[in-house]
C-alpha cells in the first residue's frame, strides 16, 4: 500500500505542478542575467509555475532553483514537502519553449519514447493557461517508472509533457 502511495505522490508532484498555478500572484525571485534575455511569453509562463508551485496548500517547497539555459530553455530544480503523505521529493525539469506548436511536437516526436506511456491528454488548468489566458490545443504527458518502486532510493519517475510550443522534460525521486 505504501507502494501506490509513494508512486502516487511523485506523479502527482510532477503533474500537479504542471497544472498548477492558478494564483495571480506575480511574485517572482528568477534572476536573469543580461547575456541571457528569456522572451516574456517564457518568463510569464515560470513564474505562473513558480507561483503555483508555492500556492499548493498541500505542499511546502523546501528548495526551488531556477537557471536559464539560453533564451528558450531553463533548468528548473525544486524540492517539495506533501503535507499529507509527509513525502519529500526532488524534481529536476527542464523546459523549453519552441517558436509554434508544430515544432514542439516535432521535437517530442523525435525523442525515443520507447519507454514512455501516453499517461494524459486533457489540460485541466495551471500555469500554460494563466500566461497564454487559453488552454492549449495540443496537451500530452508521457511517463516512465525507473527502478523498483520497492526501493524507494532507486526508483525514480521519467516524464515528457507538450503544451502548445513548451515542452517538459522531468524526473522526479522521493528523497524521503
Amino acid at each position: 500500500m505504501k507502494k501506490i502511495a509513494i508512486l502516487g505522490t511523485i506523479a502527482l508532484v510532477i503533474c500537479a505542478i504542471a497544472v498548477a498555478g492558478c494564483t495571480s500572484s506575480t511574485n517572482s525571485n528568477q534572476a536573469t542575467s543580461a547575456t541571457t534575455q528569456p522572451n516574456a511569453f517564457f518568463e510569464q509562463y515560470l513564474s505562473a509555475y513558480k507561483n503555483g508551485l508555492y500556492s499548493d496548500s498541500n505542499q511546502t517547497v523546501q528548495a526551488w532553483e531556477l537557471n536559464w539555459i539560453n533564451s528558450t530553455s531553463a533548468r528548473v530544480q525544486y524540492t517539495v514537502l506533501n503535507k499529507t503523505t509527509s513525502v519529500t521529493v526532488n524534481a529536476d525539469e527542464t523546459f523549453m519553449v519552441f517558436p509554434t506548436t508544430q515544432d514542439a511536437t516535432n521535437y517530442v516526436n523525435a525523442m525515443n519514447l520507447t519507454a514512455y506511456s501516453l499517461a494524459k491528454t486533457v489540460y485541466t488548468g495551471g500555469a500554460y493557461q494563466i500566461a497564454t489566458g487559453h488552454a492549449p490545443q495540443v496537451y500530452k504527458v508521457y511517463q516512465y517508472n525507473e527502478g523498483n518502486a520497492l526501493d524507494i532510493s532507486a526508483y525514480q519517475l521519467h516524464e515528457i509533457q507538450q503544451a502548445d510550443n513548451i515542452v517538459l522534460v522531468a524526473t522526479a525521486k522521493e528523497l524521503s
